[in-house]
């Protein structure tokens, strides 16, 4: 079958629509959970760190199997794993079982990620057309990022929350149906190329962030001294130095150290995890502050929201046509700068803030994280030979989602421990100072010549 690069496009863009998706609409839903579940704010945090823990700690594998088996085959497998797990989360009768279903559903997350890029740069094996359809697909993508509040907030006051879970089934649906009629399957890679699964750097890399994160989570509530709490924090610490080792001696590691020579991956990388890191405790903070403090209901909650998103979905187009021309840079600079500006800005909402300095933050900070996303992403794809696109995608957004993970664990933790204003005030500064630093590595991200000389020539 020949493949279709527009339909690739749409594929791609969708299945990573998904993720972003059940990520947006279930920190809207978090009061409804709480109050029909009984959860706790920790409980909560887990709600949410189930389905990012799972998509972080599986990405590199996943993007392994991508580039063995190809975008097409892990597309399909995490279309159809969402399917069932959205279904379980859909029906979930407890806390447990929720958490259970989202982990579920970031094993699908995990497939879909690297599935998704590994379709478009195939579909468009031209670097200054591809850096295009990257910037277009962050920009679509993130359409399901800004319309994730205003649904759910639709879905739970009419339904209730368990409706946010429903909605993925059509979407996973036409990611399958997509994919199969205009996806061209990858052909094999050569022996010497083909990478398998690294059982024991997964098993430890899983082990290392599971023992964090709940060490990050609990500790908050148990205390830091708590033995079980040190005994998690010296797992992790373990884990974490026999996973490096692991990773050295492997004959195909899941994360190849050889990555890590190339210094616009290494820059790209870290600032995929401080931006995270920022945006996720956001996220996650401001929709409780909506409901909790200001008394919002879902629906309202979620078109307040909405400039962040929107404003994040906008900045995609723009910024990946900067980087098509000029590198990737400037967007990743700007966009660092512009971010901690809305995190400084949500700083002084208070109980009765005026919604106009609550606009102006979430908007500021939706038009960097849009402007650094699609720069770094583009910066790791062309600083990697082809045959390790899969990978190296599929290590940023590893990075990106153990920032979010530990985002929601550290930032979120400090509303618990100190009253939720002076924490969440508290963790908007801790924010802006990361994203400070997403700029400071933004200087030792360049311009691809490929991209630049394309465009020019475009």
């Amino acid at each position: 079958m020949k493949g279709r690069p527009a339909v690739a496009l749409i594929a791609s863009s969708l299945a990573f629509s998904l993720v972003l998706l059940d990520a947006t609409v279930v920190n809207v839903a978090l009061p409804a959970i709480r109050d029909d579940l009984g959860a706790g704010v920790s409980e909560l945090q887990w709600v949410v760190n189930a389905y990012t823990l799972a998509l972080a700690s599986l990405l590199l594998s996943a993007g392994a199997l991508s580039d063995r088996f190809g975008g097409r085959r892990m597309a399909l497998a995490g279309a159809g794993l969402f399917t069932v797990a959205s279904a379980a989360a859909a029906l979930a009768p407890s806390v447990v079982a929720l958490v259970a279903a989202q982990v579920v559903l970031g094993v699908g997350a995990a497939a879909l990620i690297p599935a998704s890029l590994a379709i478009l740069t195939r579909a468009y094996p031209d670097p200054g057309p591809r850096a295009r359809a990257v910037g277009l697909w962050a920009s679509s993508s993130a359409a399901a990022f800004a319309a994730g509040p205003v649904l759910a907030g639709l879905l739970i006051d009419a339904v209730g929350w368990r409706a946010i879970f429903a909605v993925n089934l059509p979407f996973a649906a036409a990611v399958i149906l997509l994919v199969l009629r205009g996806v061209e399957a990858a052909p094999a890679p050569a022996p010497a190329t083909a990478r398998g699964v690294d059982a024991p750097g997964q098993v430890t890399a899983v082990v290392a962030l599971a023992a964090l994160t709940f060490a990050l989570i609990e500790g908050g509530d148990l205390g830091w001294s708590a033995p079980v709490v040190q005994a998690a924090l010296a797992v992790a610490l373990l884990a974490g130095a026999a996973f490096v080792a692991i990773e050295r001696r492997a004959r195909a590691p899941m994360l190849p150290l050889s990555l890590f020579s190339e210094r616009a991956f290494n820059a790209s990388a870290a600032a995929g995890l401080l931006v995270s890191f920022a945006l996720y405790a956001e996220i996650f903070l401001v929709s409780l502050y909506l409901q909790d403090v200001r008394g919002l209901s879902a629906l309202e909650t979620g078109f307040a929201f909405l400039p962040q998103p929107i404003v994040f979905a906008l900045a995609g187009v723009p910024s990946g046509r900067l980087v098509a021309r000029f590198g990737p840079r400037v967007p990743m600079m700007a966009g660092g700068v512009l971010a901690a500006g809305g995190a400084l800005v949500l700083v002084g909402a208070g109980a009765d803030a005026p919604y106009g300095l609550l606009v102006a933050g979430l908007a500021l900070f939706g038009a960097g994280a849009g402007s650094v996303i699609p720069a770094m992403t583009t910066a790791v794809v062309e600083s990697v030979p082809q045959a390790q696109v899969g990978i190296a995608s599929a290590a940023l957004n590893a990075s990106r989602q153990t920032g979010g993970v530990l985002g929601i664990a550290v930032l979120g933790g400090l509303v618990a421990d100190g009253g939720f204003m002076p924490g969440m005030h508290a963790a908007l500064l801790v924010g802006a100072a990361t994203l400070l630093g997403v700029a400071l590595l933004a200087t030792r991200v360049g311009g691809p010549a490929p991209v630049r000389a394309a465009a020019e020539a475009a």
